[in-house]
């Protein structure tokens, strides 16, 4: 979206801060739900230290229209 705000460290910094602040309140595990079309993010996440689960996909079921 704004590429000329990339790599500052920003989005590591607030993504490092929630996942320190999930851990105390008793989380176990961080997800994050990737396009596979979206490589960009697939980079980021992998870089954050996620690996993707293939034996998970995700079940949806629209309420309203």
């Amino acid at each position: 979206m704004y590429p000329e705000r990339r790599r500052r460290g920003i989005g590591s910094a607030l993504l490092t801060a929630a996942e320190e602040r999930f851990v105390r309140l008793g989380g176990r595990r961080g997800d994050a739900m990737v396009l596979q079309r979206n490589e960009t993010a697939q980079h980021a996440w992998r870089a954050a230290g996620y690996t993707p689960e293939e034996k998970w996909r995700r079940w949806v079921k629209p309420l309203a229209d």
